[in-house]
């Protein structure tokens, strides 16, 4: 175990316990000088703990270690990284590679992370950051309900782990209720490199606020599980269980398709034959939402019948 993960394991304190570096140095075998230039490495990458070389440290909020442990224990083929601009980035790097399926990168916080339409994901300590390294023989228009089927396992997992009522929005975010309305937990960024009708590779990208804080300018559409609760989770637990139900459903969407999981998708949908408004390539639609089809695409009905929409953006 490396310095930098044992230390991590040692400062891994309730919020608002206080820490002597003196203590951590003999623990860690180390000056109290080299603990000071460790946690100044880990507070650039957002740690949240104050303090100084002169005196004690204090834990402002949860810090969770199990990331860098679920690396070193996991089947998979994990790229850890404390900090990076954005494990998208490297998983096509990866892929480009020649790579193959099952490698996943994971990072504490990014730099540069990335949501749909291009837009900046905030994506500091205490999230769940990965991307994930697939090689479906299926053709190009069968993937994106890949990334609906992540959805409704990411959902499924929130709600048996921390109780918390995670519903999603189509496309693919997971969502849930707050006194505020309605309000963003996940969401998934999936590329691929294909041909007409093959598919090289697929990389699931999927960010997951847990017990990182989200800036003030993101609080009127997001939250974190953390904020929701008031209690801190292990992301590594929660990620081991999102990849076991995930890759258990792979091979079944590879072989049936969507159609299998569509009940459980609608089953978890956040408003159902709710009137919405859906901001398409070709301009704004209204109407109530009637379910989702064997593709995954979004059944709208309006005055002139039920439609299916394959993208867009739900308000």
């Amino acid at each position: 175990m490396s310095t930098r993960d044992k230390l991590l394991a040692a400062i891994a304190k309730p919020v608002g316990t206080r820490l002597s570096g003196e203590k951590l140095a003999a623990h860690l075998g180390i000056s109290r000088t080299m603990v000071w230039k460790h946690i100044q490495i880990l507070r650039e990458g957002g740690l949240p703990i104050k303090g100084s070389a002169r005196s004690d440290y204090r834990i402002n909020g949860p810090i969770d270690p199990t990331l860098a442990q679920f690396a070193k224990t996991s089947r998979i083929q994990p790229h850890y990284f404390f900090s990076t601009a954005s494990t998208q980035t490297l998983a096509k790097g990866g892929a480009a590679a020649g790579l193959p399926e099952g490698n996943i990168w994971i990072a504490e916080s990014q730099t540069s992370g990335r949501g749909r339409f291009n837009r900046l994901w905030s994506s500091g300590y205490g999230g769940l950051w990965i991307s994930l390294l697939l090689r479906p023989p299926v053709t190009p228009v069968q993937v994106p309900s890949l990334t609906q089927i992540a959805a409704i396992t990411l959902a499924q997992v929130i709600r048996r782990l921390t109780r918390i009522d995670a519903r999603l929005k189509w496309p693919n975010d997971v969502v849930c209720q707050t006194p505020q309305g309605w309000r963003k937990l996940a969401g998934f960024l999936t590329e691929m490199s294909a041909e007409m009708d093959r598919t090289h590779w697929v990389i699931i990208g999927m960010g997951l606020n847990v017990n990182n804080s989200l800036p003030e300018e993101l609080k009127k559409i997001g939250t974190s599980l953390h904020g929701l609760t008031g209690r801190a989770f292990q992301r590594g637990a929660i990620l081991r269980a999102f990849l076991s139900r995930f890759l258990n459903a792979y091979p079944r969407w590879m072989k049936e398709g969507f159609e299998p999981f569509r009940k459980d998708y609608w089953k978890l949908y956040r408003d159902p034959d709710e009137r919405v408004r859906l901001q398409t390539s070709e301009g704004l639609v209204q109407g109530l939402v009637r379910g989702i089809d064997a593709s995954g695409a979004l059944l709208l009905q309006s005055k002139k019948g039920i439609k299916r929409y394959f993208e867009g953006e739900l308000a």
